[in-house]
């Protein structure tokens, strides 16, 4: 199950822990920040800041918790003093998302550079750190180059967001705003998420649901072409090319086909135990595919944009990252305690009730589905019911990962 692992250079548990712990917390955090916002417009500013505590509150502090765990074990990029490096990315994380927050909500310049100045720090030490360690990788396969791909693509985002965040501080809206908030949104969603969710799939599909591994031409195709494409449309934006709809028809065509590969994958996996990690992760590229048809239609049909990034955000990479922790959580803490000599602990599926991890899957999707069809529909009692959901989600999915995680801390010692 493990085979290409190198576990002896894990880091320590606590590490990508505190991250998993408090990505719940900020999920929760933004449904209450939606749920008093006085209107429920995207572009507003409380939207705004409810947006950002879900992308970089929630998604982010898991993808920098995961790869703390992914880039020794499974690229080999040994992270240096990765006790130090977690604490002081994580400090300023949350700093910077507290301060982002207040910024929004009560439009205080100075919060906003506080803001800026945390988080530009935390999050380009962290990527900068990664980036270095996986260039140094000796052999690099297709799973290491696309997490470089996707931490460049971040730090292009992340550069470009700075800029935006000032530009609201110093009220300094450019003509060119639109376009750089564009290119911010496709690096962030194609360029980081979209590609990094991929390489990690690459790993974690065959490793913990026992699937069929994915053939090297199939990572090649994925990896490279949504990196060219994303760069051509980049392009496209600066220079006006017009291009836009041959850009979401390819890019569209691509993101179908990881769906496919990866569904079939799951579909004909060898272990057939009943998962509600698979559940999640069947969901997300289920939602995944209707973001996308959603996507291509949007650019032909006027549509309203909140269940195109409900779908995407919540709905693919929400739901994946909650499948993705049902599996991570519970193998580090048999794989810490089993390298402390202890053999006496529950199995990996042992560790959270599957009733619990049930109740929360139902939960969290009727919070998507609900806040698709309000938002589709304008209708505002159906979205604060789905954000009550969410945030009770939230709740639950916090509960079940400590659950997993208290087997380890109540025998660290």
């Amino acid at each position: 199950m493990f085979v290409g692992l190198s576990l002896d250079q894990a880091p320590p548990f606590r590490s990508p822990l505190k991250f998993f712990l408090t990505a719940p917390i900020f999920a929760m955090i933004a449904g209450i920040f939606a749920l008093f916002s006085q209107t429920l417009d995207i572009h507003s500013s409380n939207m705004i800041a409810t947006i950002h505590l879900i992308t970089i509150g929630y998604m982010v502090m898991i993808i920098f918790g995961a790869l703390q765990q992914m880039l020794p074990v499974v690229a080999g990029a040994v992270i240096p003093k990765a006790k130090l490096t977690a604490n002081i990315t994580y400090t300023s994380l949350v700093v910077g998302l507290l301060a982002f927050s207040m910024a929004f909500f009560m439009y205080e310049k100075i919060l906003f550079f506080t803001a800026a100045t945390f988080l530009f720090f935390a999050l380009l030490y962290f990527v900068s750190i990664a980036l270095y360690q996986l260039a140094k990788v000796a052999n690099k396969s297709y799973i290491v180059i696309g997490m470089i791909v996707s931490l460049s693509f971040f730090i292009l985002a992340f550069l470009i967001g700075v800029h935006l965040i000032i530009a609201h501080a110093t009220s300094n809206i450019s003509e060119l705003h639109y376009s750089f908030a564009l290119i911010h949104y496709h690096a962030v969603f194609f360029g980081f998420i979209f590609i990094l969710i991929v390489s990690i799939t690459f790993q974690v599909v065959p490793m913990f649901w026992v699937a069929d591994a994915f053939k090297q031409i199939e990572q090649k195709g994925i990896i490279i072409s949504t990196s060219l494409v994303l760069i051509l449309y980049f392009i496209n934006i600066l220079f006006s090319l017009g291009l836009d709809s041959l850009y979401q028809v390819i890019m569209s065509i691509l993101v179908l086909y990881f769906v496919l590969i990866t569904v079939k994958k799951l579909r004909t996996r060898r272990r057939k135990l009943k998962d509600i990690s698979v559940y999640f992760y069947m969901t997300s590229m289920i939602f995944l595919a209707l973001g996308i048809v959603y996507w291509l239609i949007f650019s032909f049909i006027e549509l309203p944009i909140e269940p195109l990034a409900i779908l995407l955000g919540i709905g693919f990479v929400v739901s994946l990252m909650n499948g993705m922790l049902y599996k991570i959580v519970p193998f580090l803490t048999w794989f810490h305690l089993n390298s402390k000599g202890l053999f006496d602990i529950p199995t990996m599926r042992d560790m959270i009730p599957l009733s619990k991890m049930q109740q929360q899957y139902f939960i969290h999707l009727n919070s998507v589905i609900l806040l698709v069809l309000g938002f589709y529909f304008g209708i505002d009692i159906i979205i604060y019911t789905a954000v009550i959901l969410f945030i009770i989600s939230n709740i639950l999915f916090f509960i079940n990962i400590y659950t997993a995680a208290q087997v380890y801390l109540k025998r660290e010692n």
